[in-house]
């Protein structure tokens, strides 16, 4: 999905459900990213988008080839038959435009063929463009090769006609629903690659008769581009975790179901991110349940579901042993063997097909802005079908009034006229009637009774409105998601970077937005904030640099104070204002670290100076139970509340330390209770489950970057703060359980860090150390307590049993960026011969893909992102088998 996308993705949802009645502004959609397990789709904002901030890029599906010779032949269908015919020629009902990178003209040639057949049986006004790559996928084994694999090369969700208002289209089916092209007209519909390995013995031919020890390439061809249109499930399974790889189900989700019916995409039973949904996954019974194939075929369509999930492979197949070799529906199973020539995909296949639209009725219509002009409102509709409609089942259903409606006989039915004999379909409300609120949605009826709407329906076959405001607008923004930081260290940053969300209660968007900033008693300045994207809640995101300093200070000094304030202005004749603080300004106090560094420290905090450490949200403090101060974070600490649902609080030491030689003096160590939120079972710092978290970290940089000491931690990694934290849980947010267990002395224990082993550092580094705690937008706990800090004080004995881990890291600064220059840094756990950095966009469209050196297990390249506009990126490190993601921020 494109940014180009989402940002018409106001998907004008409204969220209407049959049953519960919920009505409200559609939400201007994030990125696509994981559900958390508790999530239920169509509730609130945090049930709805329990995200961790991640986004896939859409996976291949491989197709394999075995050794075996199968002598088996499937003709290809009578449509393709007939248009060859010269008496019964008509003309393709699809356009397939193929690039061919390294084929050969016999290669094209039975790759042409594949298309011709393809395009005899679906039809879209919009061409459907084919990158194809002739390249080597490996030589497989004695048990089989990979021979081919395909995607979509882009999706989307959201758009125009679709009937399943949440589901993930490939681009090619989504540009056919919706009648008009959906991204560039110059980009890729289809990702496909046929292996060219010698060990791969192809047959060119088109005429159905390869010979044995040979794999006909029309029939591979013919099986990935199927993929390339929309077979292809999007389920995965990590760490024993059953998810949706693109955040929402894809179409062909919406029709999975196991054996006793049970739908795939009730995230009640089976939740994003649960075992539950694994075990669906690996049980060997699922089925394609669509009206379509049932009405065709009188039964269900059997899907691959091994026992042991096959990334590449499971689901997204047809089963081999249901439908086998010679049969008419074996093209999408998941193995092509030898001597097999299939040259149809079956109607089974077409079926399928047809149940995820791409034979359907498309009801086309332009949702409502929010609009202040009181006029004539008139409701428009086209309507394109590959069927017959029926012309008197259109009708328009209308619901106004500022109270929600509790179910759908609530809305009013309407017969719009229709416009002379075209297929356009309008409705008029005078202007003297015209002003209030309006939720709405279309639908009609194709002549066999299929029904069709317009917003889609959600999950549960709820039906999805429309939601506009004609009308004054007398409400300001609203301003929210802004975490101030009290201080900042000298020379870390020559700029302050903010971020802030924004909702206005229209749809008319935000006429400006900036940051009024002076530096100590100075003339007040001001910096203009940018558009960067949109949050699951309907909030907008904008982000923003202050740079302070002059063309001769860059950095400010020690003592200085910088004092700033957010504006947000909306669009309306009023100019409705907000401006956060209320009153005031966010002060941000500039500090410095000492200048000399000491090799060794020491305290139970009895007796500390207010200068030795400086935090946020951090506190050296002496809570009700406890004998004596500590480090102590806030109790209970805050959930994550910045525009990434996050939190990041911390305290500085500082001092510097100069990292002693000996690995084992090297060691830092305290007295510790962690009653953070636990991560799922299994999981380790740096998963998708692994939850808050508390780790300690140095930068040698002054601050600029930091990395940590060791891998994060939380509840789980002692039994004790396991116990206590699960001992008393409540309610906290949707679905999630809160821990209300105080704290006490009788759980500390003690931790020892040494310094110098995952790599990040080495002696006589001279380092800042901090203590940070990282919380997300979900459950929350008592928090981090700290006592009897030493670093570098004589050692005692190494208990092996409790070293930390050594564990990769990937490092990317500065972030956020205000130019697109880039460094790359990452420690690997164990070395590797090359590496791989992915560029995407925030909605998972890859931009580059670039080699990087390593040497021996490090990374240190910079990478030159100017050319990126504004707006959230992610960066994913391939190496061995190591894969890290980090997510940048440009914010020019």
């Amino acid at each position: 999905m494109t940014i180009s996308f989402l940002a018409r993705l106001w998907v004008v949802l409204g969220l209407l459900s049959v049953g519960s009645a919920m009505a409200q502004r559609a939400p201007k959609f994030d990125p696509p990213a994981k559900l958390k397990a508790s999530a239920a789709p169509n509730q609130s904002d945090y049930k709805n988008f329990a995200m961790k901030m991640r986004v896939y890029k859409p996976a291949s599906v491989t197709c394999y080839g075995s050794r075996t010779d199968a002598f088996t032949t499937v003709p290809p269908p009578e449509e393709y038959l007939q248009r060859r015919n010269a008496r019964l020629a008509a003309a393709p009902t699809a356009q397939f435009i193929v690039e061919y990178k390294g084929f050969s003209p016999e290669a094209q040639k039975a790759f042409q063929y594949a298309v011709d057949i393809w395009s005899s049986l679906i039809s879209s006004p919009v061409p459907i463009r084919i990158k194809a790559y002739w390249q080597d996928l490996g030589a497989g084994s004695s048990g089989g090769v990979t021979i081919g694999q395909a995607r979509p090369d882009d999706y989307r969700i959201g758009f125009d006609g679709a009937q399943k208002a949440f589901g993930v289209y490939p681009i090619a089916l989504a540009e056919k629903i919706a009648r008009r092209q959906l991204n560039s007209p110059d980009s890729a519909d289809i990702y496909a690659a046929f292996n060219s390995n010698s060990s791969v013995k192809f047959y060119y031919g088109t005429d159905a008769k390869p010979g044995a020890g040979q794999i006909d390439l029309a029939t591979v061809v013919l099986h990935e581009l199927g993929h390339g249109l929309g077979f292809v499930s999007g389920f995965g399974i990590s760490q024993g975790l059953g998810y949706h790889g693109y955040g929402y189900p894809t179409v062909f989700a919406h029709f999975t179901q196991n054996a006793q019916g049970g739908s795939l995409v009730d995230f009640a039973t089976y939740p994003d991110e649960s075992q539950a949904l694994a075990q669906q996954l690996t049980g060997g019974s699922l089925y394609f349940s669509g009206p379509v194939v049932t009405q065709k075929t009188g039964g269900k369509a059997r899907l691959y579901a091994p026992s042991t999930y096959n990334a590449g492979s499971s689901i997204s197949h047809l089963d081999e042993s249901t439908y086998p070799q010679g049969t008419a529906n074996s093209l999408m199973t998941p193995t092509i063997a030898n001597a097999e020539a299939i040259h149809s995909p079956g109607p089974l296949t077409l079926a399928m097909f047809a149940d995820m639209e791409w034979k359907t009725t498309s009801l086309l219509h332009t949702a409502f802005d929010d609009m202040e002009d009181i006029k004539d409102l008139t409701f428009s509709a086209r309507i394109v079908s590959d069927t017959v409609y029926d012309a008197s089942s259109v009708k328009l259903y209308i619901y106004k009034g500022a109270t929600p409606p509790t179910s759908l006989s609530s809305f009013q039915t309407i017969t719009p006229t229709r416009v002379g004999t075209t297929d356009q379909y309008t409705y008029t409300i005078p202007a003297n009637q015209a002003a209030g609120q309006y939720r709405y949605y279309y639908e009609v009826k194709d002549a066999s009774g299929r029904t069709f709407t317009n917003p889609g329906k959600n999950y549960t076959g709820g039906q999805v409105v429309n939601y506009f405001v004609m009308g004054p607008d007398n409400v300001a923004p609203a301003v929210r998601r802004h975490i101030p930081q009290p201080y900042e260290l000298k020379g870390a940053s020559d700029s302050l970077f903010l971020s802030v969300a924004i909702n206005d209660d229209r749809q008319m968007n935000m006429d400006t937005a900036y940051v009024e900033y002076a530096v100590n008693s100075q003339a007040t300045k001001t910096s203009a904030l940018r558009y960067a994207g949109s949050l699951a809640s309907g909030d907008s995101v904008y982000v923003g640099v202050i740079v302070p300093g002059t063309t001769t200070n860059k950095f400010l000094n020690a003592g200085d104070v910088l004092k700033y304030r957010i504006i947000a202005r909306d669009k309306s004749k009023n100019k409705n204002q907000t401006i956060l603080p209320a009153t005031g300004f966010y002060e941000v106090k500039i500090v410095e670290p000492q200048t000399t560094a000491k090799t060794s420290f020491s305290t139970s905090f009895a007796s500390v100076s207010a200068s030795d450490f400086v935090g946020n949200s951090f506190s050296i403090t002496q809570p009700s139970g406890f004998t004596d101060p500590g480090i102590h974070s806030a109790h209970p600490y805050e959930r994550g509340a910045d525009v990434f649902y996050e939190r990041h609080t911390y305290l500085n030491y500082m001092t510097p330390i100069r990292l002693k030689s000996n690995p084992d003096s090297a060691t830092l160590r305290f007295d510790e209770v962690v009653l953070v939120e636990p991560g799922d079972a299994g999981t380790k710092f740096g998963d998708d489950g692994f939850y808050d978290y508390v780790v300690v970290e140095g930068s040698k940089n002054g601050g600029i970057t930091w990395l940590p000491l060791a891998d994060g931690y939380d509840s789980n990694d002692q039994s004790a703060w396991l116990t206590a934290y699960n001992r008393s849980l409540v309610d906290g947010q949707p679905g999630e359980k809160n821990s209300t267990t105080v704290g006490t002395p009788s759980l500390y224990k003690t931790r020892e860090i040494y310094m110098l082993d995952n790599g990040n550092f080495k002696a006589n580094d001279v380092i800042l150390i901090r203590f940070r705690l990282f919380s997300d937008q979900l459950a929350i706990g008592w928090g981090w307590g700290i006592d009897n800090l030493r670093i570098q004080t004589p050692p005692a004995a190494k208990i092996l049993a409790t070293e930390p881990q050594v564990a990769s890291t990937f490092q990317v600064y500065p972030n956020p960026s205000s130019n697109g220059q880039i460094r790359v840094q990452a420690k690997l756990a164990k070395a590797a011969t090359e590496a791989d950095l992915t560029v995407t966009t925030a909605s998972g469209q890859m931009l580059r893909q670039l080699p990087l050196k390593v040497q021996g297990t490090s990374i240190n390249e910079q990478l030159d992102l100017t050319q990126l506009p504004t707006g959230f990126y992610f960066l994913q490190l391939k190496a061995g088998d190591s894969v890290q993601t980090k997510k940048i921020m440009i914010a020019r």
